[in-house]
């Protein structure tokens, strides 16, 4: 029982009231309370069961606003996908575009480069050619020039000779009428003859002697123009020429080789070699003296680089090939100098 209502109870058994009133006032009291209690509580349970409905309808209308904004979304999204799509696609149609585009220019710029290359290419040619027409018809003026003193040295040794045959006839003519007419002298003539052998006989001795020494003047026939022959295509000789240089062995006892024409500068040295006619060996021999000269400078710490060159009187075409050929610069006589005549792919050798 509260206190409010024992107070209750109190303030009315203090006013006469019984036990019994007082006991029916309780259960009267406590009825209306169940009563109260049972319309709270069916009331909490009407309004539980509202607010559930309530709240059963928000959560419905909010699970339904959510599908909605969540189908809204997927088709916006879907939308957007679409449009990126369609705008990659056309930004890749572009860019192909784009490329082929490119890839024709390029292509006909390679193609404009080609037509060009092949153009300058057809004038290099053309001018080649024009230079190998112009060298073709020098050497072949040259060599009519050549062949035309040739002949005429030819026909003047064959009208000395048939002039010298003559006149002999004519003096042995002479000679037998003398013979005939001073018979007396006979003896004397015959003497003077025998003077004349002589003479003749030291006269051939002498000429024998001037064969061997033939290649000496050959070097000296060639030496004065060798160095400008080499300053024109530009090794500038500062050293004068010196003919017949030997290389000795250590002791000086033995040659170990000698070079017709020497000459140099601070970079090169020139050992160029002096034939009448070109031998089987010649040019390896050549390429030997050149070894033992590299062999022989590095011993006295001369770096300068070594190239050879070879002044033939005679040759053919043969013989020209294998000069070239060997790294060799050729010289030979044209009428009363000496040339040289290097092709455009030469290359010289260096020991």
């Amino acid at each position: 029982m509260s206190p409010a209502i024992r107070r209750r109870m109190r303030n009315r058994i203090g006013r006469g009231l019984t036990f019994e009133k007082v006991w029916a006032t309780i259960e009267k009291n406590a009825a209306e309370a169940e009563k109260r209690a049972a319309e709270w509580e069916a009331e909490r349970q009407k309004r539980t069961t509202e607010w559930e409905a309530e709240r059963q309808k928000a959560a419905a209308e909010w699970e339904t606003k959510l599908q909605k904004e969540d189908e809204q979304r997927k088709k916006e999204a879907a939308e957007r996908i679409a449009e990126w799509e369609a705008r990659l696609q056309k930004e890749d149609e572009q860019r192909k575009k784009e490329a082929a585009e490119r890839i024709a220019e390029w292509e006909a710029r390679l193609q404009k480069e080609d037509e060009q290359r092949k153009k300058e290419a057809a004038e290099r040619e053309a001018e080649r050619q024009k230079a190998a027409a112009e060298r073709e018809a020098e050497r072949q003026k040259a060599a009519a020039e050549r062949e035309a003193e040739r002949q005429k040295a030819a026909a003047e040794r064959e009208a000395r000779q048939q002039k010298e045959a003559a006149e002999a006839e004519i003096r042995a003519a002479e000679r037998e009428a003398r013979q005939q007419k001073e018979a007396a002298e006979a003896e004397k003539r015959a003497a003077e003859w025998q003077k004349i052998e002589r003479s003749i006989k030291a006269l051939n001795d002498q000429m024998g002697g001037l064969h061997n020494s033939f290649g000496e003047i050959a070097e000296y026939m060639v030496a004065p123009g060798v160095v400008d022959l080499f300053n024109d295509i530009g090794y500038h000789i500062t050293e004068d020429v010196t003919p017949n240089k030997r290389i000795w062995d250590e002791n000086r006892k033995k040659i170990k080789a000698e070079i017709d024409l020497y000459m140099g500068n601070g970079e090169f040295i020139i050992a160029v070699e002096v034939k009448t006619s070109l031998g089987e060996k010649d040019i390896e021999h050549h390429q030997r003296r050149l070894e033992i000269l590299r062999e022989h400078i590095n011993k006295v710490g001369d770096r300068r680089k070594i190239v050879g060159g070879m002044a033939v009187a005679v040759l053919d075409e043969a013989d020209r090939k294998a000069v070239l050929d060997a790294g060799f610069y050729l010289l030979e006589p044209s009428g009363d100098m000496i040339t040289m005549n290097v092709p455009e792919d030469f290359v010289p050798r260096k020991w």
